[in-house]
């Protein structure tokens, strides 16, 4: 934070500049741009959300295979990605798809959504628009620091969680150059997590939002709880808050649908196309992303993955295309829109599906189980997928362990690519296996390389910035 404080204020003033707001225009005293109204700081926010940063985690996990393509991969792409892969340190920063890269926008994301909550009371305006820009600051500031904790610290143990090093959870705006930072407790980061995003939600409201979907909607904001409380390991929280979820939009996409549409007549880009929009009715939350997965020479490939969806499983085929030339499955949910060599998706953050695979294990690990709401809630899932339908029984799940490990099979076939397996591998501490070219190598259980290094340049700002073991 230290190194990222001294510049972030200059990356909000600019994007204020670019929004054309014409008073921002005009030189202060002291040459600093300065938000006036409520509308000001709506602006702010509306600018400050975070993207799905986290899609570099995908290159962790079991979803890729590396393949050298000598004439058919881009070697810059692949000296960007491997490194990462292979699960080391030492990759190439400065890429917008990178842990450092994660790292620094979360924190930018944090900064300006401290910059509303420390001077919006202050702004004339709307009394209803100001409380719920406060709201959205509050969410964004907590949902940027819940992924921070679970990029780079390990995850929640509520017998360890008081004393692991977790993220430094930044309240307030930077005041003095040169000021350093320590790691929070994972415990104290969650607390104030929780602290932040309960105030955000009952502030925000729908009806102050142009497009609610761009935004922490009521909805998005109950599905972002929801997963907060099954990564803390309460059961109870999360299944209140999927219930608040699902009560309000139990949509599940029909893949069938889309396969009619647009499969047989091999209109492949339309899916795409649609994949995320707001016009989806499962799409809770979205943002528009740099994303590298969908770019088609990078190496990292889903051939394993692709093949181990049943054969009525239509989401193989859909989600995963190959060229003429090579067997490299890539990704086709996203759009792809280039530029300056880099690609953009819209890509959701939040999904009703994913609430329900949330819903579903807490229903299985909670005090008094229910497996039968487990089997439903995939089925209903299901139903959409497969083609022919067969209904999943709850005779062929018998255990608690094949139980949870069906939910978080159908959790990474459905959610494949988005940057979620990654954090679903660290909670169970599932190894993986990686192809580096040569040989397999292994990341274990328990290898400390399952924690993403803090950055380097992070740990040189900034001294008090403990490292993570390696």
């Amino acid at each position: 934070m230290n190194n990222i404080a001294k510049y972030l204020f200059l990356l909000f003033t600019a994007g204020i500049l670019l929004g054309g707001c014409k008073k921002f225009l005009e030189v202060n005293p002291d040459n600093r741009v300065r938000p006036q109204s409520v509308e000001d700081y709506q602006a702010i926010i509306t600018g400050a959300y975070p993207q799905a940063f986290h899609m570099f985690t995908e290159l962790y996990t079991d979803n890729y295979r590396f393949y050298d393509y000598p004439d058919y991969n881009n070697a810059n792409i692949n000296s960007w990605l491997k490194p990462i892969y292979l699960w080391s340190d030492e990759y190439i920063t400065g890429n917008a798809v990178t842990p450092e890269a994660g790292w620094r926008k979360y924190y930018n994301s944090i900064y300006n959504a401290n910059v509303v909550l420390e001077s919006i009371d202050k702004a004339p305006g709307d009394d209803a628009l100001r409380s719920n820009v406060k709201g959205e600051a509050l969410l964004v500031r907590a949902y940027a620091h819940f992924m921070l904790v679970n990029i780079f610290a390990k995850h929640y143990d509520a017998a360890t969680a008081a004393t692991d090093p977790g993220v430094p959870y930044a309240l307030a705006t930077e005041k003095e150059a040169g000021s350093t930072y320590k790691r929070d407790n994972v415990k104290h980061v969650y607390d104030l997590i929780e602290k932040d995003a309960l105030e955000g939600i009952a502030l925000v409201n729908d009806a102050q939002m142009k497009v609610p979907k761009h935004h922490f909607n009521k909805t998005a904001a109950n599905a972002f709880m929801s997963r907060f409380y099954l990564f803390r390991g309460d059961w109870e929280k999360c299944i209140e808050y999927s219930n608040r979820v699902l009560n309000a939009n139990s949509s599940v996409r029909n893949l069938l649908v889309d396969w009619d549409k647009d499969f047989a007549t091999g209109n492949y880009s339309a899916f795409a196309n649609a994949y995320c929009s707001v016009n989806q009715p499962n799409v809770l939350m979205m943002q528009y992303t740099l994303e590298w997965n969908s770019f088609y020479l990078t190496g990292m490939y889903g051939n394993e993955f692709r093949s181990t969806f049943a054969a009525e499983d239509i989401r193989g085929r859909m989600f995963t295309f190959t060229s003429n030339q090579t067997p490299n499955y890539i990704i086709r949910k996203f759009r792809s829109v280039q530029s300056e060599g880099h690609q953009y998706s819209d890509v959701a953050l939040f999904v009703v599906e994913e609430v329900m695979y949330n819903a579903a294990e807490a229903y299985v690990r909670k005090q008094n189980p229910d497996y039968d709401y487990a089997i439903n809630a995939l089925n209903t899932i299901l139903v959409k997928r497969m083609r022919p339908y067969t209904a999943l029984k709850r005779s062929d799940y018998p255990t608690e362990k094949a139980m949870l490990d069906k939910i978080l099979d159908e959790r990474r076939r459905e959610l494949c690519y988005e940057g979620y397996r990654w954090f679903d591998i660290k909670r169970y501490n599932i190894p993986v296996t990686h192809w580096n070219g040569v040989r397999n190598i292994e990341l274990k259980a328990d290898d400390p390389r399952r924690l993403f290094q803090i950055p380097f340049a992070e740990l040189t700002a900034n001294i008090d910035m403990e490292p993570n073991p390696r």
